[in-house]
């Protein structure tokens, strides 16, 4: 009888484990994310625009079909420099759902000061603008990615969207701004689903904000062409003193280009006088 028993007991524990093994699902693999960040070249020029990263420098992903006709929520991916790595946060959407996309493409942003998310048209744009007028950006607009076994790989070469002029001599601290007749100022970037991704520019002669450069103070502006301009004027103010200084046959304003001029104090800039 005891036999029976036990018999019986072992057939309904083995059709147990039978029934359960037929109800469990096979778990989604964990993704490991990857981050290939390729920095724009530079060449042999050490003036040139951003020459590596630093910490807290944020680049913002929108993957392919995340923007659409009417989109009402954000749906992208910021990556945040932090001792030679890159720490994801994701916003609205999440590993799983990029690795399941069929086509694997990206667009990729960075700006150098905090921005705000928001879409525009229709929801057809999600722009990052910043407070600042005048910033530097950076776009990727036909990144790719794969996706292989438990590892999902980016692959973003950024490219400049602007170009650089340090002035020596003042101080950040002096709430100087620079304009130029030939350059916009960048409000920010955007990603499009029409257009990829790239900067927002705004007018010609705009006020560019200042930034620390241990040259003096940088500013940054975008040109709207392929080749750069031959006659500049840039005009330089503090609020209480304000500086030309133009230029004749001279270029060095296309995006990623870096230009380097002494201050007011070197006699090169011409005060303007009010009457």
């Amino acid at each position: 009888m005891k036999k029976f028993i036990y018999a019986i007991s072992a057939l309904a524990v083995m059709m147990a484990v039978g029934c359960s093994k037929e109800d469990v699902e096979t778990p989604s693999p964990e993704y490991k994310l990857v981050v290939n960040m390729d920095k724009p070249s530079f060449g042999d020029d050490t003036r040139a625009v951003r020459t590596s990263w630093e910490n807290g420098d944020v680049v913002y992903v929108v993957f392919d079909g995340d923007l659409y006709d009417g989109a009402t929520a954000a749906k992208y991916l910021t990556l945040t420099y932090n001792n030679s790595s890159w720490t994801p946060t994701w916003v609205g959407t999440n590993i799983d759902e990029v690795a399941a996309k069929e086509t694997k493409t990206l667009c990729a942003v960075y700006v150098n000061t905090p921005v705000t998310p928001d879409f525009w048209n229709n929801g057809q744009n999600l722009s990052f603008e910043s407070a600042t007028q005048g910033v530097y950006t950076m776009a990727c607009e036909d990144g790719i990615y794969t996706v292989s076994d438990s590892t999902i790989t980016l692959n973003i070469a950024l490219e400049h969207e602007c170009s650089q002029i340090t002035v020596r001599g003042i101080d950040v601290a002096g709430n100087w701004t620079l304009s130029c007749n030939e350059l916009q100022a960048l409000l920010g970037a955007s990603v499009s689903n029409s257009n990829g991704a790239g900067g927002s520019a705004g007018n010609f002669n705009d006020s560019l904000a200042g930034f620390a450069n241990a040259d003096g103070v940088s500013f940054y502006g975008y040109y709207p062409a392929a080749t750069s301009p031959s006659n500049l004027t840039f005009t330089l103010t503090n609020g209480t003193k304000t500086y030309t200084r133009s230029f004749t046959d001279k270029g060095g304003l296309k995006a990623g280009y870096a230009i380097i001029m002494d201050g007011p104090d070197s006699g090169k800039w011409t005060e303007v006088v009010e009457e």
